[in-house]
């Protein structure tokens, strides 16, 4: 394997780091690397992949908004779009900075319709995620002809030896009034071991009312709950599956009483082995 293709399979580790953990990752890998210069030239796309993935929260500069680092609204390499205030930012995957922002007129929002109904919807999830995640954020873009709603909450307590990440992803076509959903939840535990929950859910349903032509608030309103809905299940059942853990599977791989049916005297055992070893030293 050439000394090329070994940094392309280090650097590809990225895309699998825990969440809060990609820092962590991209140490060990220029420890093992040892070459930065060789590393430079493949780390930035596989840095821009995985930040894609984790939808980033990044400030527009100048802009007082917010808006997350997603495949949605990227407009071209290093480039995205904050539909917000209409701006198109450049962003330093490396250093996790945005910069340059400058107005943009976006051709794929020419649907006044549309472009009404992606702020309505918009303000609907930054109400809901303000009350339910805490550390969350939420975007709304138009792509390819839906409206794609992008929501993340992350919570990182490295001192604690946990982190972890909530992130969904829920497109809506106007047109033909589908409601398309996927959740996916990370966790990362490794005190004293190495213990990981990685689970995703897809949704798929139609929003009552649609595609009839609706008033945008109302609209935003429907599709709002459902997604409340949908999320608040899934949630209910991460929640009943580790209840079950605890109570059944758990309590199923070790033994209450040994098959004496007497509990076990570790302080006597202790002693029986330390007089048995006195014993033997003495022959």
């Amino acid at each position: 394997m050439s000394s090329k293709e070994q940094i392309s399979k280090a650097v590809s580790l990225l895309l699998s780091s825990p969440p809060g953990e990609v820092d962590d990752v991209f140490n060990d890998i220029r420890g093992i690397v040892n070459d930065d210069d060789a590393l430079q030239e493949q780390i930035e796309p596989v840095l821009a992949e995985s930040n894609m993935q984790q939808f980033l929260v990044v400030d527009v500069p100048d802009r007082e908004s917010k808006v997350l680092i997603t495949p949605y609204n990227q407009i071209e390499e290093g480039r995205y779009l904050d539909p917000n205030t209409q701006a198109v930012f450049a962003f330093d995957h490396l250093r996790r900075v945005a910069s340059d922002p400058q107005d943009h007129e976006d051709s794929s929002e020419d649907d006044g319709s549309k472009k009404a109904l992606r702020a309505a919807l918009q303000q609907e999830l930054n109400t809901y995620v303000e009350a339910h995640y805490p550390e969350g954020a939420a975007s709304v873009f138009v792509h390819e002809g839906s409206l794609v709603s992008c929501i993340v909450s992350n919570k990182f307590s490295p001192n604690n030896y946990w982190n972890g990440s909530w992130r969904a992803v829920w497109s809506f076509n106007a047109e033909t009034g589908q409601l398309n959903g996927s959740i996916k939840v990370k966790v990362h535990y490794f005190e004293d071991g190495n213990v990981q929950l990685d689970t995703q859910s897809d949704f798929a349903t139609d929003v009552p009312g649609s595609p009839q032509p609706a008033d945008s608030k109302s609209m935003a309103r429907k599709v709002a709950k459902l997604i409340k809905g949908y999320e608040a299940e899934f949630q209910q059942g991460v929640n009943d599956g580790y209840r079950q853990l605890s109570e059944k599977t758990f309590k199923g791989l070790r033994r209450t009483l040994p098959v004496t049916r007497s509990k076990i005297d570790w302080e006597k055992i202790a002693n029986y082995k330390l007089g048995g070893e006195l014993a033997n030293a003495e022959n």
